[in-house]
């Protein structure tokens, strides 16, 4: 119909994922230095659609963003949005949202996320099978088990074009940094229990607390500047330059050395990783939480202090993309 989105789509399907993520692992390190540049988000799609039930996860600051396209699109039940169906299938608090899960391991959002520190966002419709990655994962199963009328399936796909015109055209990218440091608080204080199991009277998370506090603030003030500049209108240069620094703010968390205690350079990221005990599960804080693990109380500290200044770097971006959206 003539649409032509403001941000470059680039739609791939992967080889290779159940041998180590080979494909997309390749793709993430051949085209590097384009993608920290200008990536501003990976939508992954894997086991799609096998059943009638919703869930989703991936980065906190695109979790918003999900739950509004949820909330968009009709579910096929019949019983209102997708995001209504969640709702009322995992039995909410009024003042609550579904639970998302983390970026952990296991598909092929990992390069993007735990590699180059560009958000993620992973969706899809699940059920009871036990015939996952056997000879009877067929098309009869599914036609006739799994999503009879491919109705699920479909859906995935109008979800998807949504999630999709929507990052693409946004005049300032939709992250969600205020839910994203809110999701910093869980992780705190799950890294401050580990601390407080091992007795140590030398390791204080109190600057990790005061830096992702900042973070926070910071982040407000951006959602407020973010909505009054679109409400009167942004030039393009300010547009520009705010949208820079937004895609700084996660690669901010991105570190060259990855993580020391497991050898793991290749997860840079120092937020979310594959738990080096099991690959598909995920380790928040993974610098700071291996080394807990380890009992290593003089690298614990260290990790402290350098996720604590990342938090601040974060928080200074966010600062000059306010600062950005307030000029006319």
């Amino acid at each position: 119909k003539g649409w032509k989105p403001k941000r470059p789509l680039l739609f791939a399907t992967w080889d290779a994922e159940e041998w180590g993520l080979l494909g997309s692992t390749e793709y993430v390190e051949d085209d590097s230095l384009r993608l920290q540049r200008g990536g501003v988000a990976y939508l992954n799609q894997d086991g799609a659609a096998d059943g009638p039930h919703f869930g989703a996860g991936g980065s906190p600051s695109l979790r918003s963003l999900l739950r509004d396209v949820a909330n968009e699109v009709a579910d096929p039940s019949g019983g209102g949005s997708i995001y209504a169906v969640w709702r009322k299938a995992e039995s909410v608090a009024d003042s609550a949202e579904p639970k998302m899960g983390d970026p952990g391991g296991g598909s092929d959002f990992a390069g993007f996320y735990n590699h180059l520190g560009i958000p993620i966002a992973d969706w899809g419709f699940g059920g009871p099978m036990g015939v996952y990655h056997s000879a009877f994962d067929s098309y009869h199963w599914m036609s006739k088990f799994g999503d009879p009328g491919y109705k699920y399936h479909a859906t995935m796909g109008v979800m998807g074009a949504v999630a999709i015109t929507r990052l693409a055209d946004a005049d300032i990218i939709p992250y969600d940094y205020v839910e994203y440091a809110h999701a910093m608080r869980g992780l705190n204080a799950t890294a401050g229990k580990n601390i407080a199991a091992k007795h140590w009277t030398n390791v204080s998370l109190g600057a990790l607390y005061s830096s992702s506090t900042v973070m926070e603030t910071a982040a407000r003030k951006l959602k407020e500047a973010r909505d009054a500049a679109l409400a009167r209108g942004i030039s393009p240069a300010s547009r520009k330059q705010a949208n820079e620094l937004l895609m700084q703010v996660e690669r901010a968390f991105v570190r060259a050395g990855g993580l020391p205690v497991s050898k793991r350079e290749w997860f840079r990221n120092v937020i979310y990783a594959a738990d080096n005990d099991n690959g598909y599960a995920n380790i928040g804080l993974p610098s700071i939480n291996e080394a807990v693990r380890a009992g290593d109380e003089a690298l614990s500290v260290r990790e402290i202090a350098d996720l604590s200044q990342r938090f601040l770097k974060a928080a200074g971006l966010l600062d000059s993309a306010a600062r950005s959206l307030r000029t006319p």
